[in-house]
């Protein structure tokens, strides 16, 4: 299968511009070979809590609805992380959705390690489960983010046999040696493919600019690097073909999972 991870700097705010720069990044990748394209996380919106929290009230799900027809328009699958309204009185969930190349939203995920540090727990409501589901291209999970601190989330889905976890970042500088650490440790520790896509370019924060570094990438079960954008580059695509059937072999060779010694821990 071939996989596209697309990065992008993101207009905070703005979801209209960032949906006509989706389109045309979509139907890039799908000229590239991609059947399937990873965006950053809340790549529609950025972090401006208040006004994504506006858009929501007033449009409802109508972002997501766009999605999926530029999915359904370049036949691709299409997935990254939006902000997602279960109520009007409560904050939304940082939502990663998998739309299908038919157009359906598959499955989703609700971001459950929310980042304190730049107070997400205050204006995102975290999610209650971790998330796995069956893919016209394997059994696949979910993460977003911070989540790529937490290993034991990334255990209980190899454990639900996930070969390929797809992570949607907002990963700024100077943490990128973090990242490529995190994912590649991620993916050797669980003998599975890793796509962690991040975003790129410059977002103003109540705390300040923020400069986010990019350097998405596709992680082999062995903890290779089989493609990568570039650092700080913008509106940047690399396409990978893998073989999730390499995650049964390494499995099998080295069988880590049925080694842990979970009555100590």
């Amino acid at each position: 299968m071939k996989v596209a991870i697309v990065q992008m700097d993101i207009i905070q705010g703005n979801f209209d511009a960032n949906l006509e720069k989706v389109e045309r990044l979509a139907g890039k990748a799908k000229a590239m070979g991609a059947s399937i394209a990873v965006f950053p996380e809340m790549f529609l919106c950025g972090f401006n809590y208040k006004k994504n929290l506006e858009y929501l009230r007033e449009n409802g799900d109508f972002a997501e609805r766009q999605l999926c027809k530029i999915a359904k328009k370049f036949s691709i699958a299409i997935c990254g992380s939006v902000p997602h309204l279960l109520k009007n009185d409560m904050p939304p969930v940082n939502r990663f959705l998998f739309c299908t190349a038919g157009g359906e939203i598959l499955s989703h995920y609700d971001k459950i390690h929310l980042f304190s540090v730049f107070n997400e727990d205050k204006y995102i409501t975290p999610g209650g489960s971790i998330v796995s589901v069956d893919t016209d291209f394997g059994r696949v999970g979910f993460a977003i983010c911070y989540d790529l601190r937490f290993p034991e989330m990334f255990v209980e889905l190899t454990k639900r046999n996930v070969k390929l976890v797809i992570v949607s970042a907002a990963f700024p500088h100077p943490r990128s040696e973090h990242w490529r650490i995190l994912c590649r440790a991620r993916a050797i520790e669980n003998q599975c493919f890793i796509l962690a896509v991040n975003r790129s370019g410059v977002e103003d924060l109540p705390s300040g600019p923020i400069k986010y570094f990019g350097l998405s990438a596709v992680i082999d079960p062995w903890g290779g690097v089989v493609c990568e954008c570039g650092e700080d580059a913008s509106d940047d695509i690399a396409v990978a073909d893998i073989n999730l059937d390499e995650v049964d072999f390494i499995r099998a060779k080295i069988p880590a999972l049925a080694d842990r010694r979970e009555d100590l821990y």
